[in-house]
């Protein structure tokens, strides 16, 4: 019995130091990740204040959504393939999306609310959808298309508001 006991309380402490650092480590909220294959799929939520994600996925069908609450912001993501989808939400503070697109049939949105806002999605190859959505701030967007069929959906409120769109055929 002196044993478990004597177990189960060092599990506990090394469970409370790893918090300890875990909630260290959140702070900066640094996330890389890569992914190649088929329908591989990726969420990620970062609360808090440095914040910066990137992600690179190789295949089809491949998704991703990113949220993002609070101080710096800042997501990367890379998709080469055809029928993708990435969604990322900023929520605060100095924001900053960019989404590239390699392929056919791929979907890139992202929504900024607040502050510094920048968004940026390029897409290369047939049928692609953008899709960006700014409320409040400094604003930019900017969405490149490079191919047959592309739509782009741009929408802005308040603030600064600049908004490019190129669509063209390679």
């Amino acid at each position: 019995m002196k044993t478990r006991l004597f177990i189960a309380s060092a599990l506990a402490a090394i469970s409370v130091m790893g918090t300890v650092g875990a909630a260290e480590a959140q702070s900066r909220n640094r996330v890389s990740v890569a992914q190649q294959g088929y329908q591989n799929e990726i969420a990620g939520r970062q609360n808090g204040y440095r914040q910066r994600m990137v992600i690179n996925q190789n295949g089809d069908r491949q998704y991703v959504t990113v949220i993002q609450d609070g101080a710096r912001n800042g997501t990367t993501v890379g998709q080469t393939g055809r029928y993708n989808q990435a969604h990322v939400d900023q929520y605060g503070r100095r924001n900053d999306a960019v989404i590239g697109q390699q392929g056919r049939n791929n979907y890139g949105a992202s929504v900024q609310t607040g502050n510094r806002n920048i968004s940026g999605i390029a897409q290369m190859g047939r049928n692609n959808y953008a899709v960006t959505d700014q409320y409040g701030s400094n604003n930019a967007a900017g969405v490149i298309q490079v191919g047959n069929g592309q739509t782009a959906t741009v929408r802005q409120t308040g603030s600064g508001n600049v908004t490019l769109v190129i669509q063209g055929e390679h």
